[in-house]
C-alpha cells in the first residue's frame, strides 16, 4: 500500500460524493490527515467520522460545508485551514444532459459554475494558501474523458471539462517554478449515482433503459467494465505522492480503456 510522507495534509473538495469519499478513504489509508469539504456539510462530516472510526491516520480529520460557486466562501475556507495543505483534490462536479437544439441555458450556467468556475475559485484561493506556506504542493482536478471527446447530449458537461483541461495546463505552467504540481484525472464511466442519473437521462433520449445504457457504457471499454470510485482514488493519491514528483500539467485517463476500446 502506498504511504505518503508524514505529515501529509490533504483537502478533498466534493469529498462527500461517491468518488470524493473514495479519495478521502484512500488518502487516509495512505496516512494523510484529510479535510473533507462539500456543499453538504453534514455528509462531509459523516465521511470524516468514518475515516476517524477506521483509525486510518494519525491526528484528526476535519470537515466543513463549502459552496464552490461562492468565491468569497472558498477564500474563507482556504484561509481557515490551520496549516497550508500538501495536496488539494477538486472532486466537485455536476452533469446535466440535454441536446444543443433544446439547450437548457440555466443548466449550462450551473454546470460551468460548479465544474469550471468553482475549480478556478479553488485554484486561486488554495493555491495562494500553499504559496504563502512556502512549501511544495499538489493539485488534482477531477475532469473526465468527456473533456477529451464530445458526447451526444453532453454539450454543457463537455464544455466545462474541455475548459478545465486548459485551466490545468495553464495553472501547472504558472506555479511549477514554485514547486507546485497540477494535474487532472479523466475518469470514464464511474459506477456512481451521478452516472445512473446520466444513464436515465440518456435512456429517455434514446428510448432505452438505464440498465441497457449502463451495460453499453461497460461494453464500449477495452476492459468491458465500468470504473470503480476506488480506481480513481488510487490515482489521486499517487499523484500527490513523490512517485509522481515529475508529473505536472497532465490529464490522466482512468477509463477502463474507453478511449481506446
Amino acid at each position: 500500500m502506498l504511504r505518503l510522507p508524514q505529515p501529509h495534509r490533504a483537502v478533498v473538495i466534493g469529498g462527500a460524493g461517491a468518488i470524493g469519499a473514495a479519495i478521502c478513504a484512500a488518502y487516509a489509508q495512505a496516512g494523510a490527515q484529510v479535510t473533507v469539504l462539500d456543499l453538504d456539510g453534514d455528509a462531509a462530516s459523516a465521511v470524516a467520522r468514518s475515516l476517524a472510526a477506521g483509525d486510518l491516520a494519525a491526528g484528526d480529520h476535519a470537515a466543513g460545508a463549502l459552496d464552490v460557486t461562492d468565491r468569497d466562501g472558498v477564500v474563507r475556507a482556504a484561509e481557515a485551514l490551520p496549516a497550508a495543505p500538501d495536496s488539494v483534490v477538486y472532486a466537485a462536479g455536476i452533469a446535466r444532459t440535454f441536446d444543443v437544439l433544446r439547450f437548457d441555458w440555466a443548466a449550462y450556467e450551473q454546470t460551468l459554475a460548479v465544474n469550471l468556475h468553482g475549480a478556478l475559485h479553488v485554484a486561486q484561493a488554495f493555491g495562494a494558501t500553499i504559496v504563502d506556506g512556502g512549501r511544495p504542493g499538489a493539485f488534482t482536478f477531477l475532469s473526465s474523458t468527456a473533456g477529451k471527446r464530445g458526447e451526444a447530449g453532453a454539450a454543457a458537461y463537455c464544455a466545462s471539462k474541455f475548459a478545465l483541461q486548459g485551466v490545468v495546463e495553464c495553472f501547472a505552467a504558472e506555479v511549477g517554478p514554485l514547486g507546485i504540481r497540477v494535474n487532472a484525472i479523466c475518469p470514464g464511466d464511474v459506477e456512481t449515482p451521478m452516472l445512473r442519473d446520466v444513464a436515465e437521462a440518456q435512456a429517455l433520449r434514446r428510448g432505452t433503459s438505464a440498465t441497457a445504457e449502463l451495460a453499453g457504457y461497460a461494453e464500449q471499454t477495452a476492459l468491458r467494465r465500468l470504473v470503480a470510485p476506488a480506481d480513481v482514488a488510487a490515482v489521486a493519491v499517487w499523484l500527490a505522492s513523490p512517485l509522481a514528483g515529475a508529473i505536472s500539467g497532465e490529464s490522466i485517463n482512468v477509463d477502463a480503456g474507453a478511449l481506446t476500446g
